[in-house]
């Protein structure tokens, strides 16, 4: 693709700006939240610097890195998991913020992956950030509703960091809205 201007396409082309991969909290059978919630509740237990929660979360390290590592390599593509998984629903997914959509996905199918759904950016008018359970602050994560008035239109699950993506939506939308409004 030439580009006359780094960084700069034409309005009908659509180009990806972020994706972003849900947290841990969102991994299947809610083993996630389970743990972040036991996790976050027993970090105040302890002796001085050394806490049940952190102790806990370090004897279970190596469980939350193979869910971590089920939510963003292929494991489902494999021949005999692959089957067992999409059974399951477990396919991983990704959240990618283009030029004019924001899109759920298939997190292992490259530049041609499976749509799940989406919403154009135009089709929201604000974006709340639900982080109120305690598995949402051991992982700092939340879930990403967008609102076109009061009526939810799209959301986004176990958002790690919701306060950057939000505005990363927020600045992809303005965008957007401003250059079809001069088109």
């Amino acid at each position: 693709m030439n580009q006359a201007i780094a960084g700069v396409v034409a309005f009908n082309e659509e180009t990806t700006v972020m994706t972003v991969y849900p947290s841990i909290s969102e991994a299947p059978g809610g083993i996630g939240q389970i743990l972040g919630n036991l996790f976050q509740t027993l970090k105040g237990v302890g002796v001085g610097f050394v806490s049940v929660g952190y102790m806990l979360a370090l004897a279970c390290a190596p469980l939350c890195a193979g869910l971590y590592i089920g939510r963003v390599l292929p494991v489902s593509r494999l021949p005999m998991l692959g089957k067992i998984s999409d059974l399951l629903g477990l396919k991983p997914e990704r959240y990618r913020i283009t030029t004019h959509n924001i899109i759920i996905e298939d997190a292992c199918g490259g530049p041609h992956a499976e749509l799940h759904t989406e919403v154009e950016l135009d089709g929201f008018s604000d974006i709340q950030i639900v982080n109120s359970k305690p598995y949402h602050q051991w992982y700092d994560c939340g879930d990403l509703k967008f609102m076109d008035g009061d009526k939810q239109v799209f959301a986004l699950k176990g958002v790690s960091r919701p306060h950057a993506i939000k505005a990363a939506c927020l600045k992809a939308r303005l965008s957007y809205v401003g250059v079809k409004a001069a088109v």
